[in-house]
């Protein structure tokens, strides 16, 4: 089977390349050039940057400053030519263009203050109206990411529903997001609807994506297996990237102050923020580019004064393009290329090397990641499109997870703690994606119009992790262990959906067929497969503005080595590996969402509540078990089948938007995640304290709020905030408490947790739409932030919840003709 599918698909993407030559040489045809010009509906003013283009083209332009646009050498034919602007709905015309006659077009657009009439690509792999997607799609804006000034993609992705963003270690910062409940392994996240993040990339990857890069970020909640493979049972997140449309720039910088006035901690930290993104256009707009690039510095800070770090110290250099170069009005060829250099260090005496600290944890990565993409229509009709595409990772880490020894075998403190040199590491991760997908529509496939989508992909990762001095205890000696981790996986899948148009019935069906084989050399294992992932939905047009969706989906994740595997917990001398069980086998899952959603306009209100079900039916979930300390030190995590787990629970969203000078939007998430049985999740071999069927770090309600107020012109208010229940979670054995009482193993319940933030913002406009910035700002005003670490250096690096950062105040300044 796996041999015949790399056959296949080595076959397709062949013949998808000769095809893609064969069409992007067409023959040459009479032209024709289209004008116009876009205005605002409402105060008839020209509307600068609004995009222009050809519906299933790769013509288009955008417009000046004075709303004006020109798109030149457009072929003779029937065309839908569609007007789009950010914070704007959509307008669309149709045109007879014939040869030698220019025609001319007005477009009247009227603002779109909550952003319901935007196009979306996450929902079935094509561009699609939100309001005409068969699953609910949410949708987190630039604008919201600087209203809320939002360095990166963690910072954000708290104000969509269904989301929260957790730290889970105060010695390295590893962070992850939750979707529905369910850790970060289970979502699958996506650039431009390719999934360039490897497992290793994962541990971090959330703040190497810098909000400059990010024109929208798109969620959709529920199994998403059947369209993008393994790791999206709990849904999927699509990063779109800025796209060269106009000659536009912008840089900045932002200070803030991490920690400011708060009781019992330390030292307040600096965190410096530089950034900038320019894009450059082509007159013929047939060529185009988009840079970027961000430069963070963060120092580390004390929560509780102990020596320790609770936030840790980084630099990070992110920097990268994306460009395009029409090869014809069929044929667009893109290339994305992205760069991230970063160090963290958390523990504590971060001024010495990391073996002469007591307890450290330091990473270095430096990451490559690229992709290239060949879109091709086959015919002036543009109701077929293939397109083939290749993209990949690699990445370079050296790290130090070590803690010297401080006491003796009979546990006397030593007057010189015993430095650990062989904590260093070194890590390899290769990720290669290539693929090929086809659309087409039929006027009436059996019984309706419908759409087709076809696809063929192959997925590679190949992971080395290295340690210098790791020992197991065998045969009454120690034997050196150098490798770790030595893992290679491929995934050939192929997908077939199709989507038909009843009128008021919309309804998706699709299924996905992957082959994996994982190999781990490290333990000598072989891991092999063939999942079918199958997916429906139904949306209902109930009456105007009201919709209902029904979904199911299948899900899976392959038996591999995810990105939470790869951060290792130091607690004096103990260190954890990872290793699979020989039993072990994919966890699948069945996931059923309904959903129903109103807008309504009040004039130039504009409103939308959303209320969404879901439940996941987890079948043989995995399941980390803790070995006992052996007499090197060293802790084992298997990874086993548990027995089975439900997350279900319910989502609600709500945005109010009386006009573009006041608008309003919260979401709130409800919900109960359940293993079947109970389970031991603690390592103490007593286990009453640590038994439970929760999930743990799962709180039962949490949410989010964003309001904006514009008084001026030139001046906006952004007050916003999210918020934390009561989570189980596991505090381990080792440290003291603030009282210096030895703490035991146990499950812990959390408080609640409020971050409440506020963000000033001031532009002068300097003419020829270039404008100057400032902004002022507090974040987490209250300081609603956990106030009960561990003290001393058998700490447990892992008891950390609540929201991501003390009280911080910042001061920014952004010069640019696109703020």
């Amino acid at each position: 089977m796996h041999l015949i599918m790399r056959v296949l698909t080595h076959i397709s993407i062949s013949i998808a390349m000769l095809i893609c030559f064969a069409f992007s040489v067409s023959a040459e045809n009479i032209t024709s050039s289209v004008k116009g010009k876009v205005i605002d509906s409402n105060s008839s003013k020209p509307i600068p940057y609004a995009s222009v283009a050809l519906e299933g083209s790769s013509m288009g332009a955008v417009t000046n400053f004075d709303g004006e646009f020109v798109i030149e050498n457009v072929p003779v034919g029937h065309y839908h030519v569609i007007a789009t602007c950010v914070g704007y709905k959509l307008d669309k015309k149709e045109l007879e263009l014939k040869g030698g006659k220019n025609s001319v077009l007005e477009f009247k657009i009227a603002e779109d203050f909550i952003g319901l009439d935007q196009v979306v690509v996450t929902a079935d792999r094509n561009r699609i109206q939100r309001k005409d997607a068969p699953v609910v799609v949410n949708s987190i804006s630039t604008k919201l990411l600087e209203q809320t000034s939002s360095a990166n993609l963690a910072d954000g992705l708290v104000f969509s529903p269904g989301l929260r963003v957790e730290n889970n270690c105060n010695n390295c910062g590893f962070s992850q997001v939750r979707m529905n409940g369910l850790e970060g392994p289970y979502t699958q996240i996506l650039i431009n609807s390719r999934a360039i993040f490897s497992g290793l990339a994962g541990v971090y990857g959330l703040e190497h994506i810098p909000a400059s890069m990010i024109q929208r970020v798109e969620i959709v909640r529920g199994g998403g297996s059947a369209l993008f493979g393994g790791n999206a049972i709990a849904g999927t997140i699509n990063i779109i990237t800025k796209d060269p449309v106009a000659n536009t720039f912008k840089a900045g910088v932002k200070y803030g102050v991490v920690g400011v006035g708060v009781d019992g901690g330390g030292d307040a930290a600096s965190d410096m923020t530089a950034d900038f993104n320019a894009s450059v256009v082509s007159e013929d707009h047939n060529s185009g580019i988009f840079i970027f690039g961000m430069n963070r510095q963060r120092g580390e800070w004390d929560a509780n004064k102990d020596g320790y770090s609770d936030m840790v110290k980084l630099k990070n250099i992110s920097a990268g393009l994306r460009a395009y170069h029409r090869l014809s009005d069929l044929a667009k060829l893109t290339l994305e290329y992205h760069v991230v250099d970063e160090y963290r260090r958390g523990g504590d005496q971060l001024n010495l090397k990391a073996h002469e600290a007591t307890v450290a944890e330091e990473v270095s990565h430096r990451i490559n990641s690229g992709s290239l993409a060949w879109d091709q229509y086959f015919n002036q009709d543009r109701i077929s499109k293939l397109s083939v595409y290749a993209s990949g990772q690699s990445i370079d880490r050296d790290s130090y997870y070590g803690a010297a020894t401080i006491y003796d075998e009979n546990g006397v403190a030593l007057s010189t703690p015993i430095p650990d040199y062989g904590a260093y590491g070194q890590t390899d991760d290769l990720a290669v994606s290539t693929g090929i997908q086809f659309f087409t529509k039929f006027d009436n496939l059996f019984f309706a119009p419908a759409d087709i989508t076809l696809g063929l992909e192959n997925v590679y990762n190949s992971l080395k992790d290295d340690k210098l001095g790791y020992y197991d205890f065998t045969n009454n000696e120690f034997v050196k262990t150098t490798n770790i981790a030595d893992q290679t996986s491929n995934t050939i899948g192929a997908f077939a959906q199709s989507k038909w148009d009843l009128g008021a019935v919309k309804f998706l069906l699709g299924v996905r067929m992957d082959s994996y084989e994982i190999k781990n050399s490290a333990e000598n294992s072989n891991y092999s497969n063939t999942v079918f992932s199958p997916r429906a939905n139904v949306l209902f047009d109930v009456f105007k503005g009201s919709q209902l969706r029904v979904s199911y989906a299948r899900g899976f994740r392959a038996p591999q080595i995810f990105d939470e595997d790869l951060h290792i917990e130091a607690s004096t001398a103990r260190r954890i590996t990872h290793e699979l069980a020989d039993d072990l086998t994919e966890e699948k899952s069945n996931s059923y969402t309904v959903s129903w959603d109103y807008t309504k306009a009040f004039g130039k209100m504009q409103t939308y509540f959303l209320a969404e079900g879901f439940n996941t039916q987890l079948i043989d979930p995995f399941f980390n078990e803790f070995s006992e300390v052996d007499a090197s030190g060293n802790m084992v995590m298997l990874r086993k089948n548990a027995n089975g787990a439900v997350v279900r629970g319910v989502n609600f969203e709500c945005k109010l938007a009386p006009s573009y000078k006041l608008d309003f939007q919260m979401g709130l998430t409800l919900q109960s995640s359940k293993y079947d049985d109970a389970v031991d999740q603690g390592e103490d071999e007593d286990t009453a304290n640590t038994t439970t069927d929760d999930i743990l770090r799962t709180p039962e309600q949490y949410g989010y709020f964003a309001m904006n107020w514009k008084p001026l012109h030139e001046f906006t208010t952004t007050l916003s905030g999210s918020y934390t229940g009561p989570m189980n979670l596991i505090h381990l054995s080792g440290g003291d408490d603030k009282y210096g009482n030895e703490i035991h193993e146990s499950l812990v319940k959390s408080d609640r947790f409020m971050d409440l933030g506020i963000n000033f913002s001031y532009h002068f406009d300097l003419g020829s739409d270039v404008k100057l910035q400032f902004d002022l700002g507090m974040k987490n005003i209250f300081n609603s932030f956990q106030d009960d670490f561990d003290f001393g250096p058998s700490r447990d690096a892992s008891y950390v919840y609540g929201p991501l950062n003390p009280r911080t105040i910042y001061f920014g300044v952004k010069l640019g003709n696109i703020l």
